[in-house]
């Protein structure tokens, strides 16, 4: 048994990772899943306070990431003192110095942004009623609804340095769908194991728990 601590991704909230952390818990872990959306509400300085913000919880055994928030993992699980790091369907970071944005999502931005200067909540991204096909359930697509909020609009032109030193021994990469076909070609060129495969669904995090619990170990 260890102790998780579960990440989410910056444009969603934790109620994401609910299910998977239900699941672990069943299974008798310990699982910590806080909310870090108060460090991202301005873009300068964000990756230092989400990684403070993160390490509030305590120390953990593994970190875990979903989308997004993968590259925040080395220096969330240094900040821990992790030994185990899993990307789930994760963005990977550099190798080593800062990770940039990466440019199709840049390009992409500039549309989203309000006249306040902030990103549209990304679950309004796909259409009004993609989120009803992505979640079928309806209680936990209300619960990541509501936790729909919005990035500066110069949230992507922040680089998110990495450590110098961090457990990468202790890599692994979840792959669930094949919008993140290069991560884990990456993962697998760094030698990290990679499970799973591009068949799933992106949002399988969510919606099928056991699965996703059944790949991370």
């Amino acid at each position: 048994m260890a102790r998780w601590l579960l990440v989410h991704p910056p444009l969603l909230g934790p109620a994401v990772l609910g299910p998977l952390a239900a699941e672990l818990r069943h299974r008798g872990h310990e699982v910590a899943v806080p909310d870090l959306r108060a460090a991202v509400s301005e873009a300068d300085g964000w990756p230092e306070r989400w990684s403070a913000a993160a390490a509030g919880t305590g120390g953990a055994d593994a970190v875990l990431g979903f989308s997004g928030a993968g590259v925040t993992l080395p220096a969330v699980a240094a900040a821990v003192g992790a030994r185990r790091v899993v990307w789930v369907d994760a963005s990977v970071p550099a190798r080593s110095g800062e990770t940039v944005a990466d440019a199709d999502l840049r390009a992409r931005i500039p549309a989203l942004i309000g006249p306040d200067g902030r990103i549209a909540d990304w679950t309004t991204w796909w259409g009004p009623d993609a989120l009803d096909e992505l979640i079928p359930d309806a209680s936990l697509r209300a619960a990541v609804r509501a936790e729909g909020h919005r990035l500066p609009g110069n949230f992507y032109d922040v680089a998110v340095p990495v450590p110098e030193r961090w457990p990468e021994d202790g890599a692994r990469f979840v792959h669930l769908s094949d919008a993140y076909d290069d991560a884990a070609t990456e993962a697998r060129n760094r030698g990290w194991p990679v499970v799973g495969g591009p068949e799933g669904a992106h949002l399988d995090v969510a919606t099928d728990p056991v699965r996703v619990a059944d790949l991370v170990g």
